[in-house]
């Protein structure tokens, strides 16, 4: 209630922080955009046609890894890059090769060092992955040792090329540490959040779902400590 008694003050609801996502995610479009304009594989009108002055400051200039790069403007990259490759597909084909190189350096060494000590080893590595690459700690996780899901908030306005494109990379980083028989994948690229699950080939039995549930609590206790 207010001081003079005449009613209550209604803030307005507080809105999510906007997505900026690392430059880490961002450094391969920006350089092989790069790459083709000096090859001549894109003209200048291409970039003027998709990118905006801020995304085109992205081919111009390196990205560092530590950058935090507004949605809209990795929109841009994004789009060049899906067109040029062939659409969506090849782009998460392309991630394979990304994450290869991301592994044979440090950037998510701890991460994936520290993986192998828990329960659900992959779904670890997502939504720790996940919130490097988003800047942002808001994820949900479901699953345990067979089997899990991890949905990651802060792409759901976006095109369905960047949810492709950040899912594959995540679902590629988690089969790292993934055991056989676990197919890891994402879904959502037309819905709201963006979901990478793991799913057993294999079809446990009960006293196997018995455990699983116990490890899951146990897990989702490490994930949030």
């Amino acid at each position: 209630m207010r001081p003079d008694g005449t009613g209550f003050d209604c803030a307005p609801p507080r809105r999510p922080p906007a997505t900026r996502l690392a430059g880490l995610l961002v450094a391969p479009l920006a350089e092989r955009i790069r790459g083709w304009l000096r090859a001549g594989k894109l003209l200048e009108e291409d970039l003027e046609r998709v990118l905006s002055v801020d995304a085109r400051a992205l081919v111009d200039h390196p990205v560092d890894p530590s950058d935090r790069v507004p949605v809209a403007d990795v929109e841009g990259l994004v789009a060049l890059a899906s067109e040029q490759l062939g659409g969506d597909p090849a782009l998460v084909e392309w991630a394979e090769a990304i994450v290869d190189e991301w592994c044979r350096g440090d950037h998510f060494d701890a991460i994936l060092r520290a993986a192998p000590r828990l329960v659900d080893a992959p779904g670890f590595v997502v939504a720790q992955a996940g919130e490097r690459l988003l800047g942002r700690s808001d994820w949900r996780y479901e699953g345990g040792r067979r089997g899990f899901a991890v949905r990651l908030a802060g792409l759901e306005g976006a095109s369905s090329a960047l949810k492709s494109w950040t899912g594959a990379l995540l679902a590629r980083l988690a089969s790292e540490v993934g055991e056989p028989g676990l197919d890891v994948r994402f879904e959502g690229v037309d819905a709201g959040a963006l979901v990478v699950f793991g799913e057993p080939t294999v079809p446990a039995g009960s006293e196997d779902d018995a455990a699983e549930l116990r490890e899951s609590r146990l897990l989702r206790a490490a994930l949030v400590a």
